[in-house]
């Protein structure tokens, strides 16, 4: 992970697993995007979506892959190769062994898990979100933030976006919690408050 950090390959707008970042910078990044905008009576949609089992869904060819796009030295790249080769995981009940070849997931509690999980996500990111948009993340948890004129605008700007990142989960083989996921419209919040 020196590496990783070293070159600034990770997104700006991850706050999980990261040196000197925490959920209050997360939270201040949310509000400092979206304050301004309702101060000036304009539309804030906020989607939070939650990635279900999130270490047993690191997939290793897209952490692989994003090692690549990272330029990672041949030595480190190998080294993580080797570490996701030829993983078995082996369930034995009565007299009975059961064996499955595994292609994702960190085990829990390793000290590479958080920058491998990172590192996958990292693309989720880097996705080209238009300019009313800003993906905020922390560990396995994102929040989608869309400015708009209108309520209506901001829905059509939030299928677009929803779009693209139902489309990286597939590619990226992860299942996002439909129970964790919200979307909030502030602006109708504050209606509701006021009457």
């Amino acid at each position: 992970m020196h590496y990783i950090y070293k070159i600034e390959y990770l997104n700006d707008s991850q706050y999980g697993f990261t040196h000197q970042k925490s959920t209050i910078d997360a939270a201040m990044t949310v509000k400092q995007f979206g304050e301004p905008e309702l101060e000036k009576g304009k539309v804030v949609i906020m989607d939070s979506i939650d990635v279900k089992g999130f270490f047993d869904a690191a997939w290793w060819p897209a952490i692989l892959k994003g090692l690549r796009d990272a330029k990672c030295p041949q030595n480190l790249y190998q080294l993580t190769q080797d570490y996701f080769r030829e993983r078995i995981a082996v369930i034995s009940f009565n007299s009975s062994t059961m064996e499955k070849n595994i292609t994702k997931g960190c085990p829990e509690g390793s000290c590479c898990e958080p920058g491998l999980w990172n590192i996958q996500y990292n693309s989720l990111l880097a996705l080209k979100y238009t300019n009313h948009t800003k993906a905020v993340a922390f560990a396995d948890d994102l929040v989608i933030m869309i400015k708009a004129e209108s309520i209506r605008e901001a829905e059509n700007i939030a299928n677009v976006e929803l779009s693209k990142i139902s489309a990286w989960a597939v590619n990226n083989k992860i299942r996002f919690n439909e129970h964790k996921s919200n979307a909030c419209d502030k602006k109708k919040e504050e209606r509701k408050k006021r009457n």
